[in-house]
């Protein structure tokens, strides 16, 4: 591993190659963690899925003790920018992959800024973007005292409607408006004003003003793009473009001759996506209508077949509707959208490989999650399992670890966790390792308190963390007594005998077949008298064999022989 710093009069620099797994590489980071009398500290890990809990501990405490300081965080895997981003670490994910596979959102509107040498690819942009329910606004640097041919040239080669702006008109879809010299152009509440205010940035019309304006107006419905030119402007709105959720676009440095406005927004570290312009133009125009991706079943059945052959990684029996939707998604992240060449990309790049097993292990968990669940589990099943002189429960596909966590609370409180032991186990090795740090966010801990309250818990929820100025650590007597591990549900084999499983969730992503597999897999491995908890979201037909009903709205289950 190796770890390097570089200062200069305003930012420190280190970078860190390697995942830090000995205490020696961790020394040398922690001694390099302290900017001096700098301004700015980047953290950039080239290797790292994951990173220790004391890594993380102190990158959150040196936030806390160092306010004025400006941090930038870098990551080159996606897994490591999700764990940031929920111990409240914003950072950028490099080599344009998002920080999550988020739902396809509506897209309203398609914002398109630049000066010099950005004539031609607005141009280009619009001719094959096609007509659709959205509107387009565009802001070209250009001198006041000439006139602005773009919108004449436009009615020429684009679908659109090239509107003119005249007093507060109303935005219409599949229009175009562009901001006239010597204005800023601003929307809201569905119109468009006119302004002659100072200049931002030396500019008149300033990218920066319509920018933000417009991410007011759209949120998460809009795209901005930024195109070749000169200065800075319109670098400023890309903190509030990514707080309200809007989607932002650069063009390679590479294709422009001036390049100094996408370069300086390239800096930001908030920009989602960097495209050469013939990509770009294929991504908007297919991102504001996406294809509905068809993928015959032989050709899955062949894929997962692959896959299992290639990797070891075992989908043949996951729900068809629910895997296709995930292919869709990393497909898109990763602009293919041939799903034949999707295919040959998995099986040649184990980095996509990863991206897709990412997105098919599905990550959405929190303390006392199903509240009402865990009371019956508390005064129903544990207070029964109290008479064992051993407990041993296992949480089926733990995620983070809330819901161990989660488990050991309760048994502490019933006073028997001394006598219980707690196996978690997930597919996925990295959020295996999340949950082994036991480290989380304030914010969720707060957040957990009310489900808490209505699962049975008279304490104060806060005593069962070590509580820090920028985190939340699991108690050791808590952590002592949870083993977590890697599994996959697809392994018949019984390991142990337990007295509770809990498997939530999991069973809705797989097929009648699989589901029938894993549920056996569940009674083999429970005892004679033991508990199964399935999820609120299960759909099992009846109840699964070799069980009786327990808690029906609950959906827990007693073993029966």
């Amino acid at each position: 591993m190796n770890v390097h710093a570089i200062d200069n009069r305003k930012s420190h620099h280190i970078s860190v190659q390697g995942n830090m797994q000995s205490q020696a590489d961790r020394d040398e980071f922690f001694s390099l963690l302290s900017p001096g009398n700098q301004k700015e500290l980047e953290l950039t890990f080239f290797d790292a899925r994951i990173l220790p809990a004391d890594v993380m501990t102190a990158i959150k405490s040196f936030v806390a003790a160092n306010k004025t300081v400006k941090l930038k965080i870098n990551v080159f895997h996606r897994y490591l920018g999700s764990y940031f981003y929920r111990l409240g670490l914003p950072c950028h994910v490099m080599q344009q992959h998002s920080l999550e596979y988020r739902e396809t959102k509506k897209i309203k509107a398609i914002a398109l800024g630049g000066s010099a040498g950005s004539l031609d690819k607005i141009m280009s942009i619009m001719a094959k973007l096609p007509p659709r329910d959205i509107s387009v606004f565009i802001v070209q640097h250009i001198l006041e005292n000439e006139p602005n041919y773009l919108g004449e040239i436009l009615e020429r080669s684009t679908g659109f409607r090239v509107v003119p702006i005249v007093g507060n008109s109303t935005v219409l879809p599949n229009c175009v408006y562009i901001a006239p010299p010597a204005h800023h152009m601003t929307v809201e509440k569905g119109k468009i004003r006119l302004s002659t205010e100072a200049k931002m940035n030396y500019a008149r019309p300033s990218i920066q003003v319509t920018f933000e304006s417009l991410a007011r107006e759209y949120g998460d419905g809009l795209i901005a793009v930024m195109l070749c030119g000169y200065g800075d402007d319109g670098n400023k709105a890309f903190e509030l473009l990514r707080e309200k959720g809007a989607t932002t676009i650069i063009e390679d440095p590479q294709d422009c001759d001036a390049r100094e406005l996408v370069m300086n927004a390239w800096k930001t570290g908030l920009i989602d996506y960097k495209f050469p312009l013939p990509e770009l133009s294929s991504y908007l125009a297919r991102i504001i209508e996406p294809e509905t991706l068809n993928i015959d079943e032989n050709d899955l059945k062949r894929f997962f077949n692959g896959l299992n052959d290639n990797y070891g990684y075992d989908y043949r029996h996951y729900n068809v509707n629910s895997a296709t939707r995930r292919i869709a998604r990393v497909m898109a992240d990763n602009h293919i959208y041939s799903f034949k060449r999707f295919e040959e990309f998995v099986m040649q790049d184990r980095d996509l490989f990863e991206n897709l097993f990412l997105e098919c292990s599905i990550n959405v968990t929190e303390f006392f999650r199903n509240p009402l669940t865990f009371l019956s589990i508390r005064q129903k099943v544990l207070t029964y399992l109290d008479s064992f002189p051993h407990i041993k429960i296992w949480s089926a596909g733990c995620s983070t670890g809330q819901e161990a966590v989660t488990l050991a609370i309760m048994l502490d409180e019933l006073g028997i966790l001394h006598k219980s032991q707690i196996y978690a186990s997930d597919i996925n090795p990295y959020v295996v390792e999340e949950a082994q740090n036991g480290i989380y966010s304030l914010e969720m801990v707060e957040n957990s308190r009310e489900n808490y309250k209505t699962a049975g818990g008279t304490a104060d929820f806060d005593n069962y963390f070590i509580i820090r100025d920028a985190y939340a650590q699991v108690k050791p007597h808590l952590k002592d007594r949870i083993l977590y591990f890697q599994h996959s549900l697809l392994n018949k084999g019984v390991f142990n005998e337990f007295h509770l499983i809990l498997c939530r969730n999991v069973l809705i992503y797989f097929d009648q077949t699989l589901q029938n597999t894993v549920l056996d897999l569940f009674y083999r491995s429970l005892d004679m008298n033991g508990f199964l908890v399935l999820g609120e979201s299960e759909s099992i037909a009846s109840y699964p064999i070799g069980f009786q009903i327990f808690d029906k709205p609950n959906k827990i289950f007693k073993k029966i022989i």
